[in-house]
């Protein structure tokens, strides 16, 4: 059985240790007061706009949201029933967090299903870079003006600098391997 992340609690406490109320938060993160208090109680899977928002405002880093333990000999192996795994607040995308030891670490890998939908509002950045390749299925990704269609075996990089957004076209899903580098906080 695959672990599933429980982020809630450290979300709430990460805000409680600042002294801010949830009022405080959305304003901040543009996020709703609602939302916030769904993630905190666990009640719903955050959008990966939604934890970045979080955790860059609140200041954690991923080792801690994640619950990791360091690794003294530098080598860490994650077998498949040990992913940490996590769905979007929409269920549109599935993630698989392949290198879950992110402490000291500069870059991130997740796999991820991603369902067909309509490309969302919203477009986010963060610092660093991001590497993709389709296994499977066909993506879309929005970066500033441009939208380029992705299907199997292409890839893309790109600066996250620039507002993107990554959605599903497939009619049966697509499969992405996806590469942060360095790792967004809450991955």
């Amino acid at each position: 059985m695959k672990a599933k992340i429980d982020i809630g609690p450290k979300i709430r406490d990460g805000r409680l240790k600042k002294g801010l109320k949830l009022k405080d938060v959305a304003s901040a993160t543009g996020l709703s007061v609602s939302l916030i208090s769904k993630v905190e109680n666990n009640n719903t899977s955050p959008s990966l706009s939604t934890l970045i928002k979080l955790s860059n405002f609140l200041g954690m880093d991923a080792s801690y949201v994640l619950g990791e333990s360091e690794n003294k000999r530098g080598s860490v192996v994650c077998h498949k029933e040990d992913r940490k795994v996590w769905t979007s607040d929409d269920y549109k995308i599935h993630f698989e967090l392949l290198n879950p030891s992110l402490r000291s670490k500069r870059f991130e890998v997740v796999q991820a299903r991603i369902e067909r939908f309509e490309a969302p509002a919203e477009r986010y950045t963060h610092e660093g870079d991001e590497f993709g390749l389709v296994l499977e299925g066909e993506i879309k990704v929005e970066l500033g003006d441009e939208v380029h269609l992705l299907k199997e075996g292409d890839t893309i990089y790109f600066r996250s600098t620039v507002p993107h957004a990554i959605y599903g076209v497939d009619p049966e899903g697509s499969e992405v391997l996806w590469v942060n580098s360095p790792p967004i906080k809450i991955l």
